[in-house]
């Protein structure tokens, strides 16, 4: 995908019909407040196709202003991607500054994660297809614009990535973004003496140094992975055992290398499958490196979470193929019995035995001790 050049007068949205779609701003429309202001939900009229839309209002008391206003609508107007969410138009009238873009019904990454009912829906394959979605829509921020362009968004957080109906990952909110060029040697291009972003998700580095850098984004990504990965926002704080409450970063670098199964949401915890926990928890841990060097590329970080949903998915089948009902030949259930002598075959079980494999290797026993002689009788009647 690459940016568009958009005529921004064609994407004019009266105040009219903006306050006809939230009911004059009422409280029964509003669904989240952030850095710029508060968002409403909406319906726009038949000459918008009658559109459901997140209307975005500048809060004249916030931080941000018409600097960040601009700044979010040029960007924001040329992206074009399945991973950015959709910009639909704006309204600059009357004193109000208004961004209007594609409703996501499923809200953002921490509403879900503050909710346990909607934390316990998310699958580990779920969560693992959210981050895939979101290091794709930061690697067309970091290499995907024409022009030699790149954007560093310098907010990325859990309530900056939101959700469709297919729980397919939007990356928004732009007002903080800064646009450079991506062909210059050295990727540290920006000095800013006003660090950018939210705090928890900012990189120590861009933090001390004020020197910005899409390194930057990794960091506050790799933060969003383990915040998927834990079910546990990262400016909260848990209890793991008999330690105190601590806080998520605090927990990643304190257990991530010998107790990293501890980072795992309790919700979870048996549907992983070790080698897809171990290639994410390895470019997690990567992304939040303190040394920027270390840092992957936002492709690297794409290729290494698919690869991990692979894993999974191929665990995922050959559980599925165990539990079906294939039929028995002499009291042996055939598909369990396929796998099990092509796992001994490829000496998988003894290079490395998971939880996963542990069940599948159970559900092979079980089949064997209670139909196993069923089968035998009534083959000799």
């Amino acid at each position: 995908m690459t940016s568009r050049v958009v005529n921004l007068e064609n994407y004019v949205i009266p105040l009219e019909e903006i306050n006809r779609a939230t009911e004059n701003f009422s409280s029964q429309r509003f669904i989240g407040c952030g850095g710029f202001g508060k968002v409403y939900k909406g319906k726009l009229s038949e000459r918008w196709e009658n559109l459901t839309v997140a209307i975005k209002r500048l809060d004249h008391d916030s931080y941000q202003g018409e600097i960040e206003f601009r700044n979010e609508l040029e960007m924001f107007s040329r992206f074009h991607h399945e991973n950015i969410i959709s910009f639909i138009g704006y309204c600059n009238e009357s004193n109000e500054m208004i961004i209007v873009y594609k409703y996501a019904i499923n809200g953002s990454i921490d509403y879900h994660l503050q909710d346990p009912d909607k934390r316990r829906s998310i699958t580990w394959k779920h969560r693992l297809k959210i981050c895939i979605g979101a290091a794709r829509g930061l690697d067309y921020l970091h290499w995907g614009l024409k022009e030699h362009q790149r954007v560093i968004h310098r907010d990325i957080k859990s309530a900056n990535i939101l959700l469709d109906e297919n729980l397919v990952a939007k990356v928004c909110d732009f007002g903080l973004s800064k646009l450079g060029t991506k062909n210059q040697p050295n990727t540290q291009q920006y000095t800013n003496t006003k660090v950018a972003g939210t705090h928890f998700y900012l990189d120590p580095t861009y933090q001390e140094s004020g020197i910005l850098s899409k390194e930057s984004d990794v960091y506050s990504f790799g933060v969003v992975l383990f915040e998927i990965l834990s079910g546990m926002l990262v400016y909260s704080k848990r209890n793991i055992g008999d330690d105190r409450p601590r806080a998520l970063m605090n927990f990643v670098r304190r257990y991530h290398e010998n107790e990293p199964e501890k980072l795992i949401d309790p919700y979870i915890s048996d549907q992983i499958d070790n080698r897809s926990f171990n290639t994410f928890i390895q470019i997690a841990y990567q992304c939040i490196s303190l040394n920027l060097k270390e840092r992957p590329r936002t492709n690297t970080i794409l290729q290494r979470i698919e690869e991990a949903l692979s894993i999974q998915e191929n665990v995922d089948a050959l559980i599925a193929c165990a539990t079906a009902d294939r039929g028995f030949n002499h009291g042996i259930p055939v598909a369990a019995s396929t796998i099990y002598k092509c796992l001994l075959h490829w000496k998988y079980l003894e290079a490395e035995k998971t939880n996963i494999f542990e069940r599948l290797i159970q559900i092979y026993i079980s089949a064997i001790e209670v139909l196993g002689p069923v089968m035998k009788k009534q083959s000799t009647m």
